[in-house]
């Protein structure tokens, strides 16, 4: 509850100095009612932060059906991420007729790390017979998140909601591609190995979010601003490759861990006023 209260001060505080809230500030935008019963229109911007548990990578002699040697460790990195949002609100609870109790909305859209690499781990002399060394990996393409979530306002004066708390779950289809590759110094071509399981997974998925109206620009398509962070639940994930020239396979496992995605969102409204 308390990690819950400091991440919703800290995205008020962000959108309160933002652009955003000095345009809205300025021009004296609300979000109207009539706005927030339109689909909306995001382009979406931020990272996608991996929380790695465990993962190692371990050689296996073939022969013998034994572990040779493992390792583990390796290093994450956070990756781009840029994409758009349709927001499509399905219903609404007045307080009275001018003031919004909540509404609920679905949310989709497609999002990518253009293959940025998010993991990688370095191994070497896995296997005394190949002298091998390489590295396991993990990169990033595309995602699809299907969403459902509940609007409040928190922030409100006269002329409607002026910030919205966005509260939201669902799943998000994930393409991402775990590999292996090295060679072995002891080879006598040089050829070393390969293997990549390239994923498409169902991530369980919960986020938060504020958002506010950015001005009126335009009198018929009232822009907004917001901040989103949300949690994605990856399954774990096993890659093996097999020497050519020695009875010897290498492999990278990977635990179920958790994706932060952490972005900034610009859109408009489709009819509001």
């Amino acid at each position: 509850m308390t990690g819950f209260r400091n991440w919703i001060r800290t995205a008020a505080c962000l959108a309160a100095f933002s652009p955003a809230a000095h345009a809205a500030a300025q021009d004296g935008a609300g979000l109207r009612i009539s706005d927030l019963q339109s689909i909306q229109i995001y382009a979406v911007g931020g990272a996608l932060v991996p929380f790695m548990g465990n993962r190692s990578v371990g050689s296996l002699d073939l022969d013998a059906g034994t572990t040779l040697a493992s390792s583990a460790g390796g290093f994450a990195s956070a990756t781009p991420l840029l994409g758009a949002r349709v927001h499509v609100p399905l219903f609404w609870y007045m307080n009275d007729e001018d003031r919004l109790g909540f509404n609920v909305y679905f949310e989709g859209g497609f999002q990518t790390a253009f293959g940025a690499q998010s993991f990688l781990q370095p191994f070497a002399n896995l296997s005394p017979t190949g002298a091998d060394y390489g590295t396991a990996s993990i990169k990033e393409y595309w995602q699809v998140p299907l969403l459902l979530g509940i609007s409040v306002p928190v922030v409100s004066d006269a002329s409607g909601p002026r910030a919205l708390l966005d509260v939201y779950g669902g799943i998000t289809v994930d393409s991402w591609a775990h590999s292996i590759q090295g060679a072995e110094a002891n080879a006598a071509d040089g050829s070393g190995f390969f293997a990549q399981n390239r994923q498409l997974t169902i991530n369980p998925t919960v986020g938060l979010g504020v958002r506010m109206p950015l001005g009126s620009v335009m009198e018929d398509t009232p822009l907004f601003f917001g901040l989103n962070a949300e949690v994605q639940f990856r399954p774990g994930s096993v890659v093996t490759a097999q020497s050519s020239d020695f009875n010897v396979s290498y492999t990278s496992s990977v635990a179920p861990y958790a994706n932060l995605a952490v972005m900034a969102r610009v859109g408009f409204a489709f009819g509001g006023r």
